[in-house]
């Protein structure tokens, strides 16, 4: 937390005005006669040496705390101000009492006031002022340790999120890998097409990573995941896309529709006339709406969901908090996962 003696001059500033200068103008019976007597030479000199004494209870108070606030004790703090206000008081006496009157001829004070009277009386003042210090340092430690604890959140998200898609993208991949691993055994010119491709899905999984992408680029990915299980299985998978609305000026997070569709490859029947894997994306009305439906595969024993949608879960509640809506859902045979998210 950086020292700020400018908000710190200008908050005391308002206080001694309204407190002291404008409240004995109130307070007189007659305005006029009030500011005839604060514009006197005497009463101006007095105005501004006992204007900057309590500014210096203010300071005082004010980097005592700045600088032990988290080292010592808050009552060692506390007897640190009271040390220091009774040496300002002292200066004040010197200033106003010795030095104006042997300058000046006048002081703050009735000529042959006794010193226990002064210093008693000055602490009215030195308690607001130093009170006025102590209060200015903790609102300014409060906003300076919120900032910090929302930059911390705002880091640890960043964190978690990176963490998320370095488990998702990798995941992809290697199933992926496997893919093109069984097509060298089977059909060598299929897996020449599926590296081509795999190349591409390398090079937006790792050079294109930003905190979002095109939505077209994402969709392309999609089609691209699509023609590779497509070379891999003999018969070709059953699969719709129904794409509506304007694409093109679109940006979303990265791979954060393609865990749908690698989930429905996963754990869905692919070839299946009556219930295909439907991909439906819809842009309307500055929402993003998407779903993926396919027929539950009772033969592959893996978890529904896995590993995609349960990030995917994750992410979304990081970059949009409660701002969306995500639903999966089992119903018969049918697997329903659903996205809306807001679109700029």
């Amino acid at each position: 937390m950086k020292m700020n003696i400018k908000k710190l001059a200008l908050s005391f500033f308002l206080y001694y005005l309204i407190t002291d200068v404008i409240k004995e103008i109130i307070e007189s019976e007659s305005v006029t006669n009030a500011f005839q007597y604060h514009t006197q030479p005497r009463i101006l000199a007095l105005t501004a040496s006992i204007g900057i004494i309590f500014f210096l209870y203010t300071l005082s108070s004010y980097l005592i705390f700045y600088k032990w606030h988290n080292k010592k004790s808050f009552w060692y703090n506390i007897v640190l101000v009271f040390f220091a206000a009774l040496l300002i008081v002292a200066i004040r006496y010197f200033v106003e009492e010795v030095g104006y009157r042997y300058l000046f001829g006048f002081g703050n004070y009735k000529k042959g006031v006794s010193l226990w009277y002064y210093f008693f009386d000055n602490f009215y003042y030195v308690f607001q002022y130093c009170v006025l210090g102590v209060i200015f340092y903790f609102w300014q430690y409060s906003k300076d340790k919120d900032e910090r604890n929302n930059q911390l959140t705002m880091e640890n998200q960043r964190m978690e999120l990176d963490l998320l898609r370095s488990q998702t993208n990798p995941h992809f991949l290697f199933n992926t890998l496997n893919n093109i691993y069984a097509l060298v055994h089977t059909n060598s010119d299929n897996a020449l097409g599926a590296i081509e491709k795999l190349s591409s899905l390398l090079r937006y999984s790792l050079y294109k990573t930003k905190t979002d992408v095109s939505l077209e680029d994402e969709i392309s990915q999609i089609r691209n995941f699509i023609d590779l299980e497509s070379i891999r299985h003999k018969n070709h998978p059953n699969v719709e896309l129904n794409i509506e609305g304007l694409t093109k000026t679109v940006r979303i997070p990265q791979f954060i529709l393609l865990p749908f569709v690698e989930n429905a490859f996963k754990h869905g029947k692919l070839h299946s006339d009556e219930n295909p894997i439907t991909i439906n994306l819809n842009i309307s009305n500055s929402i993003l709406s998407y779903s993926v439906i396919n027929e539950i595969d009772d033969k592959k024993k893996d978890k529904v969901g896995g590993l995609g949608l349960d990030n995917l879960k994750k992410r979304l509640e990081l970059l949009y908090f409660k701002n969306h809506k995500f639903s999966c859902k089992a119903e018969n045979t049918l697997y329903t996962a659903k996205l809306e998210i807001p679109i700029e």
